[in-house]
């Protein structure tokens, strides 16, 4: 399951909002929503965490989400006895990409069946089209990142870009494809990440996509060529 319905743009949000303050007690008191932050910071789902601290995994996520609007005595106790301090923004957000991609049967299986996998009609499409421009491609890559293993729709070996191609508009989904551009582009310097969204996305949601290199619309593909010839180290 992943970590949250709660996205890394709000957390960061909550994390400036009560970064300052003196304990745990006095974070959850402000708002109760920076349970999150203290979860991912111990680097746990939400049934582990919901497991350590005695109580459901929908009553976590409720109280993430601002379902609820305060921690129970009880709980709040149970809370400050294992979480003492904050840690710095940067150790949550590592800890939100591990959890999303140990999430769904393990990170190594997800890989391997990554692999595997038959192509979906618009990786067919997307395929077709760096064939027609004779562009040295490697579908389905795996490559080694600071969270492990990621595997790429494509990777062109000519542009050193990778490609990636999605059908959800689910905002999750999206921010943790933008996360994962972001440590892919860590592990692989200079590359160009680059990534094909449906027609219908919205511009709230494209600005989700903020650590690619270049968004592009399924009816833009055939620009696809003009848009590899972009470089990444240019962009500000």
């Amino acid at each position: 399951m992943p970590p949250s319905k709660v996205g890394l743009r709000e957390a960061r949000e909550l994390y400036n909002l009560v970064k300052d303050c003196n304990s745990i007690q006095d974070m959850l008191e402000t708002n109760p929503q920076t349970l999150l932050l203290i979860r991912l910071g111990m680097g746990r789902s939400l049934h582990k965490f919901s497991s350590l601290v005695g109580t459901s995994y929908v009553n976590i996520s409720e109280i993430e989400r601002g379902k609820r609007k305060s921690v129970s005595k009880s709980l709040m106790k149970r809370i400050i006895s294992k979480a003492h301090t904050l840690p710095s923004f940067s150790v949550i957000e590592e800890n939100y990409g591990k959890i999303c991609s140990l999430s769904g049967g393990g990170q190594r299986q997800a890989v391997k069946r990554a692999e595997k996998a038959g192509f979906t009609e618009s990786e067919m499409v997307l395929m077709k089209k760096l064939e027609e421009l004779s562009l040295d491609f490697v579908p389905h890559k795996t490559i080694e990142t600071s969270i492990g293993p990621v595997n790429v729709d494509f990777f062109v070996k000519s542009s050193d870009a990778i490609i990636e191609i999605t059908e959800s508009t689910r905002r999750q989904k999206l921010e943790s494809m933008s996360y994962r551009a972001l440590k892919l582009k860590s592990a692989m310097k200079g590359a160009l990440m680059v990534i094909i969204v449906p027609d219908n996305l919205t511009e709230a949601l494209e600005r989700r996509l903020e650590d690619f290199d270049v968004v592009l619309r399924f009816s833009d593909i055939g620009v696809l060529e003009k848009r590899l010839q972009f470089a990444p180290e240019a962009a500000v």
